[in-house]
């Protein structure tokens, strides 16, 4: 709870000690006169003192209404706020290699795991592929089962291939439903494309067409360059796919820069969010303020009866 007017609060301790001053002038007061009009009550009894109780119990609660007190409720963002991001991680057999200990497979969803905690205001989705693509988890801000999904992606969950394009066109589609002006795919590939009905740079330049200026994509290169064989990593394919749509590509030799290209991410795609969550504030005020007056109301009408004069 958080009070909006907290100075409102100090007039309770205020009150207390202005009473304590004016009890002590009346009482000095009772005792330098004596006549005809110094009549005894009965405000020694059980029931004044409660009515006295009640009378401060009240004056309390209608300080901690003035202070305007208020709840905090955390809400998820609203569709248009944030930013809408799909991990594209390739789980062909060549990431099983342990040039990125302990493979390069676990160094990578290691690397995504720390990105989504990093991220908790933004939806993230997961496509793995192989020789074909699958969407594993749409944009979620369910994080908690995100993070199962990227744990169970294996290799061997598909058929072997690269289809770079095909996972490409998955990720790009799993946007249909966003209402963000902001997303983002990372797509995670550590060989060449072997498998896809339409090659990489015809996807990449439809996305360009569809997206334009809303989607950007940044691709992580794992691995070694292309050999004399052709086979091996190709970083000119990944390189033009990232600079087509407003991304970047990201080469890197060891697991640890894979936190480095995830915390780069994080700096060019910031969240519009707070890092400390939204929240609605509600007035809760009315509570007090009702009680208080109830409790002012009684003590009122037991200090009529208690502090009758004697003789009345």
């Amino acid at each position: 709870m958080s009070f909006q007017f907290l100075p409102a609060l100090l007039l309770f301790p205020v009150f207390l000690v202005l009473a304590f001053l004016l009890s002590r002038n009346r009482k000095a007061a009772s005792q330098t006169y004596s006549g005809p009009f110094l009549f005894q009550s009965v405000s020694g009894s059980g029931g004044a003192r409660t009515a006295v109780l009640l009378q401060w119990a009240a004056i309390l609660l209608l300080c901690i209404a003035l202070a305007r007190p208020q709840q905090g409720f955390e809400r998820l963002p609203e569709a248009g706020e944030g930013v809408d991001i799909i991990i594209t991680l390739d789980v062909s057999g060549s990431m099983d290699q342990t040039d990125y200990y302990p493979s390069r497979l676990a160094a990578a969803k290691k690397a995504a795991l720390t990105f989504i905690d990093g991220r908790p205001n933004d939806r993230i989705g997961l496509v793995i592929y192989a020789d074909r693509p699958r969407t594993l988890c749409p944009p979620t801000f369910d994080h908690a089962t995100l993070e199962r999904f990227v744990q169970s992606a294996e290799l061997g969950s598909l058929p072997d291939g690269t289809a770079i394009g095909a996972g490409l066109t998955v990720a790009a589609k799993g946007f249909n439903y966003s209402q963000t002006s902001k997303r983002v795919v990372v797509l995670i590939s550590d060989g060449e494309d072997t498998s896809s009905l339409v090659d990489p740079i015809t996807v990449a330049q439809a996305i360009n067409t569809i997206h334009g200026d809303s989607l950007r994509v940044y691709t992580v290169a794992i691995g070694k360059p292309l050999s004399e064989d052709g086979l091996g990593l190709d970083r000119e394919t990944l390189s033009y796919i990232a600079e087509l749509n407003g991304g970047r590509l990201f080469n890197v030799e060891s697991p640890e820069e894979l936190d480095e290209v995830y915390s780069a991410i994080d700096s060019l795609e910031a969240s519009t969010l707070p890092a400390e969550g939204l929240f609605v504030y509600r007035d809760s005020y009315m509570f007090f303020l009702i009680w208080g007056m109830i409790l002012l109301t009684v003590s009122n009408i037991m200090k009529y009866r208690f502090f009758k004069i004697v003789g009345e």
